[in-house]
């Protein structure tokens, strides 16, 4: 009797610790899509009624859900961007009626919380590429975004600062980030459409990860072996600013993709001392495709980067109003994939889910000008790209514009702007990659 009484005690005490797994915190889970039905079966078998014509889906916070860790596969990956996308389109809310300086949110809904009679607030901090969408109207502040991290907004009060405010925004689902990366891997080796969703959730969860480098380059590899022209035009616009830090057979790689799709890259001059064949070639079979569309003046030029062929056409720009899907507002954010259709093809700005939008040709910008000059006539250069600096939204560009600034500067001989602007771009981006660059300028003007 003793020894029965025994064992049921302790198969108790093993039933109530398993059960304390699955209190708060993170907890394991196997299929996103099981997950998500035992969940409904959990709460009595509802679940929140998905609303259709752009309803809007509001929770407010009772206790913060549990991320649950899940197997990093494809089926994984495309459940959660459904989820995610589906969010988006119904504008899902999570409102919390407390004035707080932490708040929490999952990726892809909106955060809705009230401020203490601040009249602005601004975007003070965030993860690298991630681009939230902030807002503050009638003394409630909406924040939505897409990628993992923590965001600070600061508060004004007659333009004074008054506080700061921590949003972190999280991942539902915790993949772990070695295991999606060798699934990127898997997949980009076999050419598997689902790599496309995978970078997206990648980029998405990790938005400054580990592996984003080389991510960035599978993600190219694919486009160019696919001969897709828009996958390559955004995957290029990952791999473009870490050029100098890949191999001379991926540096090929990335030349050759780039001539397929008819875009210009910057190429730093000691690249040219190359021996590898391979990359001989490939900037050959580049330089030889741009030629007749941008001449480079190179009797006039100096080694600072005289290589730099950019072509760049007039484009058709894509204008989308906020609908209500809002999905338009994430095409900037390079998860197309999420906003446009997880089933379909990674769509670009101009198919960006069922978002209405206008296509209008533009004017080059200065930006635009200030490349096209930059190697044929550097005055011309340097005056558009300073129009650039005061007249368009290039924040991104900003370190780019300040080293090309110096470097048609060089061309010219004048080293006292020339040490201007190295300065401006030590002092406003000391961790850029540009800044870096500008070190062997430095050396070519003493």
């Amino acid at each position: 009797m003793l020894k029965k009484l025994a064992i049921t005690l302790v198969a108790v005490v093993f039933v109530g610790c398993y059960n304390l797994d699955n209190v708060g915190g993170k907890s394991s889970g196997g299929s996103i899509r099981e997950i998500e039905i035992a969940g409904s079966q959990q709460t009595g078998g509802t679940t929140t009624p998905s609303p259709t014509n752009g309803e809007t889906v509001e929770t407010r916070p009772q206790q913060e859900e549990k991320i649950v860790s899940v197997d990093s596969t494809d089926e994984n990956v495309n459940d959660y961007l459904t989820i995610i996308k589906s969010n988006l389109r119904t504008s899902a809310k999570k409102v919390d009626d407390n004035i707080k300086n932490q708040y929490t949110v999952a990726i892809g809904e909106t955060l809705v919380f009230p401020v203490d009679n601040e009249k602005a607030i601004k975007l003070s901090t965030s993860p690298k590429n991630a681009n939230p969408k902030v807002s503050l109207t009638n003394g409630r502040v909406s924040f939505r975004t897409v990628y993992q991290g923590q965001y600070v907004l600061s508060t004004y009060v007659n333009g004074s600062v008054n506080r700061k405010i921590t949003v972190s925004a999280l991942s539902k689902y915790d993949f772990n980030e070695k295991e999606l990366y060798n699934l990127i891997l898997q997949d980009s080796e076999k050419r598997d459409k689902d790599v496309e969703n995978a970078v997206t959730l990648y980029k998405m969860l990790y938005p400054a990860g580990r592996y984003s480098k080389e991510v960035n380059y599978l993600f190219l590899k694919y486009a160019y072996e696919i001969r897709n022209n828009s996958l390559i035009n955004e995957a290029l616009a990952g791999v473009k600013n870490d050029f100098s830090s890949y191999s001379d057979s991926e540096k090929a790689t990335i030349l050759r993709a780039a001539k397929l799709a008819n875009k210009s890259i910057f190429i730093p001059s000691e690249v040219y001392s190359t021996n590898n064949s391979d990359l001989k070639n490939a900037l050959n079979e580049y330089n030889n495709n741009n030629s007749s569309k941008a001449p480079v003046d190179r009797a006039t030029s100096t080694p600072v980067d005289n290589r730099t062929v950019t072509t760049e056409k007039n484009k058709a720009q894509t204008q989308t109003t906020e609908n209500e899907t809002s999905i338009a507002d994430y095409a900037r954010e390079k998860v197309r994939s999420v906003v446009g259709g997880i089933s379909g093809t990674t769509s670009t700005a101009s198919t960006v889910g069922s978002a209405k939008s206008k296509a209008t040709t533009s004017t080059e910008s200065y930006y635009e000008k200030g490349m096209k000059n930059i190697n044929s006539n550097p005055r011309a250069a340097i005056d558009n790209f300073k129009k650039s600096l005061s007249s368009e939204k290039i924040q991104d560009k900003k370190p780019e514009i300040y080293y090309n600034i110096a470097s048609s500067y060089a061309k010219l001989g004048n080293r006292a702007e020339v040490t201007k602007y190295i300065r401006l771009l030590k002092q406003e981006f000391p961790s850029s990659s540009w800044t870096k660059k500008s070190e062997a300028l430095s050396n070519l003007i003493k």
